[in-house]
């Protein structure tokens, strides 16, 4: 029997660059989704040293870095489903959140487009988890409802 896939049993291999805020000298990541939604049986197949080097050597070697803050620091990183669907709603709450049930972290949940993605293993599965975004309250109601008064 084949077990459904969810985000409870499923991780995501993600590639990260490291960036430095020019004004507050704060370091950030951005995230490039390379395999979304794998079953955790193949969990021993790719979270080895030797996949991460390899991953990590050809993203580096094909990335092609326009930004000048870049601090040449790049990670192959394993998260699993309940990390890379985590929304604000999850980190802070409903009663704080009330409307924007946008992802915390942007992996490239949304985007199949981004360089380096290769598979979703479960495409319904992100579609059922598409958070509300700006850009998903445009497809769904013709317009942003953020702020909106839903009275």
């Amino acid at each position: 029997m084949t077990q459904k896939l969810t985000k409870n049993n499923t991780f995501n291999l993600v590639y990260k660059r490291e960036y430095q805020d020019s004004e507050d000298y704060d370091f950030f990541p951005i995230y490039y989704t390379i395999f979304r939604n794998v079953p955790i049986k193949h969990l021993k197949t790719l979270n080895t040293k030797s996949n991460f080097k390899k991953v990590k050597t050809f993203c580096d070697k094909n990335f092609i870095e326009t930004a000048t803050n870049a601090t040449n620091h790049s990670e192959v990183e394993i998260l699993t489903g309940d990390e890379y669907y985590r929304t604000y709603e999850d980190e802070f709450g409903g009663d704080i959140t009330e409307y924007d049930k946008s992802f915390f972290n942007d992996y490239g949940q949304l985007w199949n487009t981004r360089q380096f993605f290769k598979y979703d293993f479960a495409p319904d599965l992100t579609k059922s988890l598409d958070a509300r975004t700006y850009k998903n309250e445009l497809k769904r109601e013709g317009g942003n409802t953020y702020g909106k008064s839903r009275n």
